[in-house]
């Protein structure tokens, strides 16, 4: 449907006011565009990407590329639930006649980048995702991971990213060019992948491994190196591995106890403990509590196709694991520090709606 066409449906419909509230929405949204630096970038992407059409002018095809790919990298980046640091604020891109595309950090929180018109776009785009998942994430504890595992992290977060972009070209350049020739090549990057990809099909990579090792970061600022802290982290990523690949009615580790990290998880998902034994919950909770734990994660595993069942079943177990969080913050001190849903697949290959709360106790922050 043209703009005009929409007005005139508009002014049939609701008339004069409907006029008004569409005017109000578009100021709505030009405002927030306007004060949203990377979703301006993605407007003047699209205006450059025009003007080029016409013009064909390679500084304006530099100027789509420039703004396309940092916009839609760092929204993209937003999106995603771990830590609590965006991008670098402030990020350069400069353009070389040829040879290869390089990264240079200027100072905390600043980058150049170079690029070379004559490569692909798609080329362009992974370098700088590369660069600035090596930036932004780990930071910290770099200096603590062995190799194989340090890549295999930044592999899958370069494709968490090119996934949010949304640009299927792109990632399938990544996956053919870099993630499954690093993969392939390597033995050790091989078994520490599968054990993030299981991770992530959870949904556990971004919203609760990633998070973790943040707050890791922060435990061991100024400590030297000692092989305890990879053993910790390897071993977290044992203890969400074993969770994630839990088949129904499996019993596995719930807590994950070490120097430095104390996580706790409650697995929400059996339809008949919840219906008949919704208090078990509180009473796993009160115990990582007295235990001292650092943050405590309530996932919940939602048996949609209940609702093709037994309708009533569904509404009952949907709403008593939304009373559990309400009890959970009215019975204990401790505050929610986030809640996240979203889409993961089960150890059957299955599609299942999902929830995860991060509960900080009030200990932790004393």
């Amino acid at each position: 449907m043209s703009f005009p066409e929409l007005i005139i449906e508009l002014i049939s419909k609701y008339g004069v006011w409907g006029i008004v509230i569409f005017l109000i929405f578009v100021i709505f949204y030009l405002v927030k565009v306007i004060l949203d630096e990377d979703l301006s970038a993605v407007w003047r992407a699209r205006v450059y990407k025009q003007l080029y059409k016409i013009s064909g002018k390679s500084s304006l095809e530099k100027k789509y590329i420039e703004n396309d790919i940092c916009g839609r990298i760092n929204l993209a980046r937003r999106k995603m639930p771990f830590g609590k640091e965006h991008l670098p604020k402030a990020i350069r891109i400069e353009w070389i006649k040829s040879g290869k595309g390089e990264v240079t950090p200027i100072r905390e929180g600043e980058i150049i980048i170079r690029l070379d018109p004559a490569e692909a776009q798609e080329k362009n785009v992974v370098l700088i995702t590369n660069a600035l998942v090596k930036q932004t994430s780990l930071v910290g504890i770099r200096y603590i991971l062995e190799k194989p595992f340090e890549t295999s992290v930044d592999l899958n977060l370069v494709k968490k990213l090119l996934e949010e972009i949304g640009n299927k070209k792109i990632l399938d350049w990544y996956l053919k060019n870099e993630y499954i020739p690093t993969v392939e090549g390597s033995s050790e990057v091989k078994k520490w992948n599968e054990k993030l990809v299981e991770i992530d099909e959870k949904g556990l990579f971004t919203r609760l491994l990633l998070v973790e090792l943040d707050e890791y970061s922060k435990r061991v600022a100024g400590k030297l190196r000692c092989e305890e802290m990879f053993e910790e982290i390897a071993g977290l990523v044992d203890f969400l591995y074993k969770i994630s690949t839990k088949a129904y009615g499996q019993e596995v580790p719930l807590d994950y106890i070490t120097r430095n990290i104390k996580t706790g998880a409650i697995l929400v998902g059996e339809t008949s403990k919840v219906l008949l034994q919704a208090e078990r919950y509180l009473i796993a909770f009160q115990h990582k509590v007295k235990q001292q734990f650092n943050s405590i994660y309530i996932m919940v595993w939602d048996k949609e196709f209940l609702g093709n069942i037994d309708k009533e079943v569904y509404e009952r177990f949907t709403r008593l694991t939304e009373n559990l969080d309400q009890n959970i913050l009215k019975s204990f001190k401790v505050y929610k520090d986030f809640e996240l849903k979203y889409i993961c697949t089960d150890y059957k290959g299955n599609r299942r709606k999902a929830k995860i709360i991060r509960y900080i106790p009030e200990y932790s922050s004393e």
